[in-house]
């Protein structure tokens, strides 16, 4: 496949007052499938089994093509007059050709393609990826603070407060493939700068994750989809300098040892009904010494 475009971009700022600066920039963007989609790969069913939305045959595209974009944002930031930040931010991308899912009857002119006999695959749908007609949209907003907090007490200096939240919308078909959409994400923390000591805690929220569609069926809503469930982790990292060179550090990953469970849910699924699995991957905790030169 050849991609010979143009992606022309404009990007510009503008200075409303001197702490206080507007930005704006529209562009075009292309999203290409990924290598295995042009190989022509072919998966077929377990013919021992009755057809099911996880027992079919599945083929990749090789005809798909890539997705294109058309972008524009604005972003505002103010700056405090110590070191600190503080913007918001929001976006509109309208896709063309988007990547989706479809299953469909598998025909006499597909079978025949691939040599297959219908006697025995006949009954079985076809899994493939496709391009999404129309179009569809991905909203966004951000905003993000961080600060130096120089009014604390001399015995607090070193301190510095962030915090930013990201929200996005997805519209459009709802074949379109947006595995690893969060529509809500957030993170926040403190830190500490001294000249021997450095710590840092970050709490990561993630709203529900949206993955894979789940492949449609009699009784399935095409909107039913794999979904990771929300969590909120905190993580803590800490550095002492204990000689010249010479440093000990820590690292602890979710230390409130937080589950990740997934679960398939569509518009009409019970709350009951929607968990699969949990995973308790614990928390990790590293300790050691570290040597500069």
């Amino acid at each position: 496949k050849e991609y010979l475009r143009l992606f022309p971009s404009l990007n510009g700022s503008f200075n409303v007052r001197e702490n206080l600066v507007l930005r704006g920039a529209h562009y075009h963007s292309i999203g290409r499938p990924n290598f295995n989609q042009y190989s022509g790969g072919l998966t077929l069913p377990d013919i021992e089994s009755a057809p099911s939305a996880s027992n079919r045959i599945s083929v990749n595209n090789a005809g798909i093509k890539p997705w294109t974009a058309k972008s524009t944002s604005a972003r505002l930031e103010y700056y405090f007059a110590a070191v600190g930040q503080v913007s918001i931010s929001g976006f509109v991308r309208d896709f063309r050709n988007f990547f989706g899912s479809t299953a469909t009857p598998a025909t006499p002119a597909f079978l025949a393609l691939y040599g297959l006999d219908p006697a025995v695959y006949d009954a079985y749908d076809v899994s493939t990826t496709q391009n999404v007609p129309g179009r569809v949209r991905m909203e966004g907003v951000d905003a993000g603070y961080r600060q130096a907090l120089t009014f604390l007490p001399a015995w607090a200096r070193g301190i510095q407060a962030f915090a930013n939240v990201s929200t996005l919308r997805a519209r459009g078909d709802p074949a379109a493939n947006f595995a690893g959409f969060a529509p809500l994400t957030a993170n926040w923390g403190l830190s500490l700068a001294r000249e021997r000591v450095g710590l840092r805690l970050n709490w990561n929220f993630r709203g529900r994750l949206r993955q894979a569609q789940v492949a449609a069926a009699r009784g399935i809503d095409p909107a039913t989809y794999n979904w990771s469930s929300s969590r909120l982790y905190l993580n803590v990292a800490a550095d002492l300098r204990v000689a010249r060179g010479w440093t000990l550090f820590a690292n602890l990953r979710n230390v409130t040892s937080v589950y990740e469970d997934v679960e398939i849910a569509g518009p009409a699924t019970p709350a009951a009904a929607q968990l699969r699995s949990r995973a308790d991957f614990g928390s990790l905790w590293s300790f050691g010494l570290r040597a500069t030169r």
